[in-house]
């Protein structure tokens, strides 16, 4: 093996390193909102069983991940949404559904939905990450698992029993593309462990934000890669204890987010931790868009007379006059981002005039926005986009608006954002969801609409954030929603 061809993840000089003044700069936010409210909610939901059938789908989902994107088998996407809602129960894993035998896959994905309940039990017990604990969890973690892959003296894959619970004894460098990537080495695992949880400790104390400290605890424990295999679950789980010890929820990345993780992960390599803490806040606002779907249900949940007149209590409890302020300071958000929206469209306009008036004399294109006598349309377009691709509970009752980008050529389209509530009752936080909606006629003259969806999530943001903060997200996240749009534009013409 030679030196040219060692890519140090874990650098020999160094070791692993703290968290430097950066990482307030790389903080999130929204985060402090989307904990609030995640508190708020599951206070309401207590006395139902909402909450619970909530985090154990989420578990099941987090259990699956992990070792979906670790090679350790494949489940098809339909059996894993079956999963998820029904159970892990081997029936529900048919002929060719995974490239495992099902017992095998099925004692996995217990093992790591126990071990994350692990993690929820230590959690509750306030006690200090030590090694000793993360042995545990690994053992945990690969219980059902007796053996892992290596490579013998002829280069040859093989498989050989997998040590549980203790660190390495041997180099675990793989290579890909002619490149060996070099992790810790066996006998300096331990000290550095006793450091990466030292310099943990040191973190919390000074108020890291939970967000950059599950990235950069992730990230070293990854750099250590401590154990012969199960490194990276276990480093989730660690990312998971810190969220969830935060308030937060789980870490959960599913198979659609693998090659962002790496990339994220190869960019801490090199120094900068904002993309692996940009995709760990991205997760959470799915899992929070997720959470007010619950909204849908709790009305309907036999909550007892106690839990619901607690319920009014402390709804009581908070002032008439603050209650308002709050609601008036994320409506002033929307109207901003709103303007940000008119004006973005209006500069489209031109350009895209000259290509429909090239296509048919008919060709326009121009901005509208609603007003109190239109702001209601689109309801029925912003509730089936949110249940059946964005993932969460659209409330219009306290909040909304849109804008659109309107196009006429041979055919009728318009690129719609919609301003509204996200979950209920109403928390100071809205979302803008964007669609694209087609209207064509038939021979019947019959007008016919089709909703196309063009973003993967909805953008979130909170009353308790800068205008500054709000805009800058919203910016990023509305050009690439709209380079998206033009580009299903050009596929229709």
């Amino acid at each position: 093996m030679s030196e040219t061809t060692m890519q140090h993840i874990w650098q020999p000089e160094t070791g692993i390193t703290g968290l430097g003044p950066s990482s307030v700069e790389v903080a999130a936010s929204e985060m402090g909102s989307i904990k609030r409210i995640w508190a708020e909610q599951k206070e309401r939901l207590k006395g139902t069983s909402l909450l619970s059938k909530f985090t154990e789908r989420l578990s099941r989902e987090w259990a699956i991940e992990t070792g979906v994107i670790e090679n350790l088998y494949q489940i098809d996407r339909g059996i894993t949404q079956t999963l998820i809602e029904r159970g892990f129960h081997a029936e529900f894993l048919t002929h060719g559904s995974t490239n495992k035998p099902p017992g095998y896959v099925i004692n996995l994905l217990r093992d790591q939905q126990d071990a994350l309940e692990g993690v929820f039990a230590f959690i509750k017990q306030n006690r200090p990450l030590t090694t000793s604990y993360i042995k545990q969890l690994h053992s945990s973690l690969v219980q059902s698992q007796d053996c892992t892959e290596g490579i013998d003296a002829e280069g040859r894959l093989i498989e050989i029993p997998l040590i549980k619970g203790d660190w390495k004894i041997h180099p675990n460098y793989p290579t890909r593309d002619g490149v060996t990537f070099g992790y810790c080495p066996p006998e300096q695992v331990a000290s550095e462990m006793d450091r990466l949880v030292a310099m943990h400790q040191e973190h919390l104390d000074a108020g890291v934000p939970a967000e950059v400290e599950a990235a950069w605890l992730h990230h070293r424990f990854s750099q250590i890669h401590p154990f012969q295999d199960g490194n990276g679950r276990v480093c989730r789980a660690l990312a998971s204890m810190v969220l969830v010890q935060a308030g937060l929820f789980p870490l959960v990345v599913t198979r659609n987010e693998k090659d962002k993780y790496i990339d994220a992960l190869e960019a801490a390599d090199k120094g900068d931790l904002k993309w692996l803490v940009d995709l760990f806040v991205s997760l959470q606002l799915t899992q929070f868009r997720k959470a007010t779907a619950l909204s849908e249900n709790i009305l309907t949940e036999g909550e007892n007379v106690a839990s619901a007149l607690s319920g009014l209590k402390k709804a009581a409890e908070r002032s008439k006059e603050a209650r308002q302020l709050e609601l008036q300071r994320v409506f002033d958000l929307s109207r901003q981002l709103e303007d940000d929206t008119v004006t973005a469209f209006e500069e489209l306009v031109p350009e895209l005039q000259k290509v429909l008036l090239s296509l048919s004399h008919r060709g326009a294109a121009f901005v509208k926005r609603s007003n109190q006598s239109t702001n209601h349309f689109y309801w029925g377009q912003i509730v089936e986009n949110a249940r059946e691709h964005l993932d969460y509970f659209a409330d219009t009752s306290s909040y909304r608006s849109w804008v659109t980008l309107n196009m006429v050529w041979e055919r009728r389209a318009r690129l719609v954002f919609t301003f509204h509530g996200i979950g209920r009752p109403f928390s100071g936080s809205l979302v803008c969801a964007p669609f694209f909606e087609f209207r064509d006629g038939d021979d019947n003259e019959q007008t016919h609409s089709t909703i196309v969806p063009i973003a993967e999530s909805a953008f979130v943001f909170f009353h308790d954030e800068t205008q500054e903060a709000v805009a800058d997200r919203f910016r990023s996240w509305r050009d690439k929603v709209v380079t998206v749009a033009l580009k299903q534009l050009g596929e229709s013409l």
